[in-house]
């Protein structure tokens, strides 16, 4: 009974330590521990019979026995140090793993640059692939944004097209920066009223107010491009193709004076909350934007830019764009613009 509780006692301590303890240790508990069937055994049977072959060698009686159960428990304890060695280093690579995937998610693209295509045929129209943050982008004559279908606004601090056009379009106090006047989206709501929700991918225009004169728009196309369920979230709808051409149908209208809107920005449709698949947003949307360019009845809206917020979304668009049999690049203009803090 000693050898079998000091022998427990020194396994269990040695158990407890987290680099799996020290090798002599664990070769003189289970010295101890097979000490104690040995002891119990023959001291009842004194005529018990036992033999082990370990490496070659055959031991008889109650040497073989305590030698078998000795040798047994610490190849065991080995193979168990070994498996436990295997999950950690199976957990450290799943760690890494983990790090990995967290740094390459999208990153935002700082820098504003502009990747030209011409349009097969119409020398006078054009596609831009344009980087960056949207509030970057200056003098493009109609803004798209991206909307539900009951077009409710995104708040003004979340991460969204419709948050950066619904604040920048805000009448806002010049020392504290907070929104005095929520332009955009009273225009909005006033436009639509009790008709909500509206039809999937139906188009809404509405003033630029304060971007006109900060980024040179004309006007704001709201494009049913999400439809919300409750306890779901927000889905991108199914027919981007009415919903892009909607959008131009109604950037057609857009005129200040006597001007009429001549270029339009397109955000990536319902892949932020919506997190709809970039690479078939972007082909869906491509096809319709580029069956605008390709028609042969006259347009006013002659220069689209497509607009890719992250490094994904830019090599997803750069792929599509390149595929594409009715543009061809026109290189990489050189005008870099990065957001003042």
């Amino acid at each position: 009974m000693f050898s079998l509780l000091l022998g427990l006692g020194a396994f269990g301590w040695q158990w407890r330590s987290p680099d799996g303890g020290n090798e002599r240790v664990h070769m003189i508990s289970w010295t101890l521990l097979a000490l104690f069937p040995v002891t119990l055994l023959f001291s009842f049977f004194p005529q018990s019979q036992f033999s082990a072959e370990i490496k070659g060698a055959t031991m008889t009686g109650a040497v073989g026995l305590w030698a078998f159960i000795w040798w047994y428990g610490l190849r065991s304890l080995r193979t168990a140090n070994r498996a436990d060695e295997y999950r950690k280093e199976i957990r450290a690579l799943r760690e890494q793993i983990d790090t990995h995937a967290k740094m390459r998610r999208p990153q935002p693209i700082e820098e504003t640059r502009t990747y030209e295509y011409a349009v097969h045929g119409r020398p006078s129209r054009r596609l831009v692939l344009i980087t960056g943050d949207l509030r970057n982008v200056k003098d493009v004559d109609v803004w798209v944004n991206s909307e539900n279908t009951d077009m409710q606004m995104s708040r003004f601090h979340e991460r969204s097209i419709s948050a950066v056009i619904r604040y920048e379009g805000a009448l806002r106090d010049p020392l504290t920066g907070r929104v005095v006047e929520d332009c955009v989206a009273d225009e909005l709501g006033r436009r639509v009223g009790a008709n909500v929700p509206v039809e999937p991918g139906i188009a809404i225009v509405t003033g630029a107010h304060q971007l006109a004169g900060r980024n040179g728009v004309m006007g704001i196309v709201h494009a049913a491009a999400v439809h919300g369920a409750a306890g779901v979230g927000y889905r991108r709808v199914d027919d981007l193709g009415t919903c892009v051409r909607n959008v131009f149908l109604r950037a057609e209208e857009i005129a200040d004076g006597g001007r009429r809107a001549g270029s339009i920005v397109f955000p990536i449709f319902g892949t932020g909350e919506a997190a709809a698949d970039v690479e078939s947003t972007v082909q869906s949307m491509l096809t319709a934007i580029v069956a605008h360019l390709t028609d042969g009845r006259p347009r006013h809206v002659e220069t689209v830019y497509l607009l890719a917020y992250t490094d994904a979304e830019l090599a997803v668009c750069e792929k599509a764009l390149d595929a594409c049999a009715h543009i061809s690049s026109a290189g990489k203009a050189g005008k870099k613009r990065t957001r003042q803090k």
